[in-house]
């Protein structure tokens, strides 16, 4: 006997058989796979979901990464002025209103090359030319620079108000205007008495990238610590960890040699009571012998590295980063600044996915 089922599947399918056998002292049921006949339009997969056909045809990843692609290089004009520096979004949103920009696809395009904006709606190429009142604008923002911190210089864009009777110096007085207008902002801090390599940068899912304990970034230093160190003993309490106020910490030792110059004689220029040494020392002040130490950190917690040092027995009298991930501080001077290189701004994409 047998029994003939519509397909629940497809309306367009033909009847599935189910076939039920008997034989002596046994019985079987046997199931015939349906299928679709010739008045079943394969072509569209939508209308027929049967498992021998298999569901529609996803659409491929890389269709929706370009079309997302294209939709973000397009910028409001507003947005792109205040971003190169040329003021506030609502002083950039006033010269937009005036259609006194243009824009073109390259620097040297001539006047009739260039298109006029209609309003500080109007979207542009992120990459184009823009011209205010037909002189040629500065270009984008880099993504990140390289910064040598001088000692007694605070790792914020303002001093505190309460503080403001010392005058003392802030990185917001070291930056050109257009970098301060265009919303460049320091990777993390160094401490006031810390000097050496800081980053700046334009993208915060960046800098978030570079700062966070989950990402590994290294971050190289060399402190002038008191005192002759046990290289092996201190490698060795390093990669155990040393327990901090803060928590407990570990470290890659690097290298350890002999200073020759120890502690700097700076003084903080802010400081009002500040004079120049005088030429007999305290009896109580430490005179040696210093030693300098190369390490390497993951974290960036607040005097992380001057903790671990002390609390190690070794006390930091001088400290300077060196390197951050694959940025390094090379030959830069003390207060300058240097574009970072095509292959630094590739690993530093490398942390978005890019």
């Amino acid at each position: 006997a047998s029994v003939r089922r519509l397909c629940p599947l497809c309306p367009l399918n033909s009847l599935s058989l189910v076939s039920t056998v008997s034989t002596p002292g046994l019985s079987a049921v046997a199931f015939v796979k349906p299928r679709c006949d010739s008045s079943c339009n394969r072509n569209r997969p939508r209308r027929c979901k049967s498992s021998e056909h298999g569901s529609a045809a996803p659409k491929k990843r890389g269709q929706k990464n370009k079309q997302k692609k294209k939709k973000e290089e397009l910028v409001r004009i507003d947005k792109l002025l205040a971003h190169r520096g040329v003021g506030t979004r609502s002083a950039t949103f006033e010269l937009a209103k005036a259609r006194r920009v243009c824009w073109a696809d390259s620097d040297d395009s001539t006047h009739e090359e260039r298109t006029r904006i209609a309003g500080p709606k109007e979207k542009v190429p992120l990459g184009a030319s823009l011209f205010l009142d037909g002189k040629l604008l500065p270009g984008a923002l880099p993504l990140l620079i390289a910064y040598h911190k001088p000692k007694f210089v605070l790792s914020v864009m303002r001093d505190d108000i309460r503080w403001k009777d010392q005058a003392r110096r802030h990185l917001g007085q070291v930056l050109e205007p257009r970098f301060l207008k265009g919303g460049i902002h320091p990777v993390g801090r160094l401490d006031y008495e810390t000097t050496g390599l800081l980053l700046f940068s334009t993208d915060g899912k960046l800098t978030q990238q570079l700062l966070h304990p989950r990402r590994g970034v290294e971050k190289e230093y060399i402190a002038t610590v008191e005192g002759a160190v046990d290289e092996g003993e201190l490698s060795q309490t390093l990669a155990e960890g040393v327990e901090t106020t803060e928590g407990i910490h570990t470290a890659e030792l690097v290298k350890v040699t002999q200073s020759a110059d120890g502690p700097s004689s700076e003084v903080d220029p802010s400081r009002s009571d500040a004079s120049p040494q005088d030429d007999e020392k305290d009896d109580d002040e430490y005179c040696g012998p210093y030693s300098d130490v190369r390490l390497v950190v993951k974290e960036g917690k607040h005097r992380m590295v001057r903790r671990i040092l002390a609390n190690c027995g070794y006390p930091v009298v001088e400290l300077k980063r060196l390197r951050h991930g694959e940025i390094r501080l090379r030959e830069l001077p003390p207060g300058e600044f240097r574009n970072c290189s095509n292959e630094e701004i590739e690993w530093a994409e490398s942390l978005l996915g890019r």
